[in-house]
């Protein structure tokens, strides 16, 4: 009886020994199946969208998971090497960004955006060879940008990126759908045609300047010169969305060496009702003194929520997003707008493409998508004409300046045409 008992105990404390033993195991495969479910996504979704890398940390893939049902589109974005256990997804509610994954290291945690819009590209066969390539090409870019980081670091200025972080495939840009969903917001007075979103058509446009220096090639001006940010003193001018262009306009001038006249006149001191009416009086004036300019930027300061902050980091930088903004002389009541007409609606409308796929490439997460509206907003003076919304009242002086490094740099390119080489 006592051996029957002692026999039944040990295969009681081997029978729970097993169990326990292949609950461990069990637990320990679901760890690992859980840990690659992520890889296991990503993989998939590189085959079915195709990837681009084009920064030695940036990986860019293309996908609809978790929505697939509900026809939305996502974008993921990973950095070299990160472990999948650290990526944070962040999602902004009304429109999709690009999702942005931080690793730990000397990266800023905060979690920013990354970006409007998601980029992609499709994924060819690499060789060898061009394996070899590709990894020298990183070696040298990694190599680059520390330089670019330490000396940034070091002297605490802006240095203009000399490469892009990505691109788009040209499959995507001769999407029509994808451009529009993607680079535009179409205010509900008006619409836009297919045909004017055509690739060819936008890029086809040449944006470069004609002249050289030795005349004046660029205006600044200001719509609406009373528009301030949250810490602008008030009367003074330097604070203000003036003040901004100001800055831009030295940055144009010293860094890039354009002659850019910056044109400070008031037109919405009394009510900003007639500005742009008020405004033309004054361009008329300066366009024929200055027969020369080729370029016209109408620089304002957004107006949005109170809780809205259009900010994002470059560079150590805390920095203000901006938004192209175009008119279409054209509202869904009324139709095309006779009584404002304006020639060239389709080559504002490719300048700020080319200004804002320069953006995406080389400062991805910097601009909003640009904005498409009914009427004419003085756009009609030059072919090469912008409106341009940067920051709103809850930016800080500071960061709306910091932005306009960046800005001239991606204006410069496409003056340049260095957008196209």
């Amino acid at each position: 009886m006592n051996i029957n008992y002692k026999v039944r105990r040990q295969w009681i404390f081997i029978a729970i020994f097993i169990i326990i033993s292949l609950q461990l195991f069990m637990r320990a495969i679901s760890d690992i199946k859980n840990s690659e479910m992520l890889g296991d996504r990503i993989y998939n979704a590189a085959l079915n969208q195709g990837i681009a890398l084009y920064h030695p940390y940036s990986l860019y893939i293309g996908g609809n998971w978790e929505k697939r049902n509900l026809g939305e589109k996502i974008m993921y974005q990973f950095y070299k090497d990160m472990p999948l256990e650290m990526c944070i997804i962040k999602e902004d509610d009304n429109e999709v960004y690009l999702t942005e994954y931080l690793q730990q290291s000397g990266l800023d945690m905060s979690a920013t955006a990354a970006g409007d819009s998601p980029l992609a590209n499709d994924a060819p066969i690499i060789s060898d060879a061009e394996t070899e390539n590709l990894n020298r090409d990183n070696a040298y870019q990694e190599l680059e940008q520390a330089v670019l980081a330490e000396n940034t670091a070091a002297t605490g200025t802006f240095v203009p990126v000399q490469a892009p972080a990505a691109q788009y495939s040209r499959q995507q840009l001769r999407d029509t759908g994808f451009v529009r969903e993607t680079f535009y917001s179409v205010d509900a007075t008006t619409q836009v045609k297919e045909e004017q979103l055509q690739y060819d058509t936008l890029m086809g446009f040449d944006a470069s300047l004609k002249q050289d220096n030795s005349n004046v090639q660029i205006l600044v001006y200001h719509t609406h010169s009373q528009e301030t940010y949250i810490d602008s003193t008030e009367g003074d001018s330097s604070t203000s969305i003036v003040g901004v262009g100001e800055h831009l306009c030295d940055i144009l001038r010293t860094k890039y060496g354009f002659n850019v006249l910056h044109h400070t006149g008031e037109y919405d001191v009394e009510s900003r009702d007639y500005a742009y009416s008020n405004a033309m009086v004054g361009l008329d004036k300066v366009l024929a003194e200055n027969p020369s300019i080729e370029v016209m930027i109408d620089l304002h300061r957004d107006q949005t929520n109170a809780d809205t902050r259009l900010v994002t980091t470059i560079q150590n930088k805390t920095m203000a997003k901006f938004m192209f903004f175009n008119g279409l002389c054209y509202t869904r009541e009324l139709g095309a707008l006779n009584n404002l007409p304006n020639p060239y609606v389709q080559d504002n409308l490719s300048l700020s493409f080319q200004l804002q796929l320069a953006a995406e490439e080389f400062y991805p997460g910097l601009t909003r998508r640009i904005y498409l509206k009914g009427y004419r907003y003085n756009l009609h003076y030059r072919p090469k004409s912008m409106l341009i919304e940067l920051g709103s009242q809850t930016n800080t002086v500071e960061e709306a300046m910091n932005s306009c490094d960046p800005l001239a740099h991606i204006i410069a390119m496409v003056l340049n045409g260095e957008n196209k080489q």
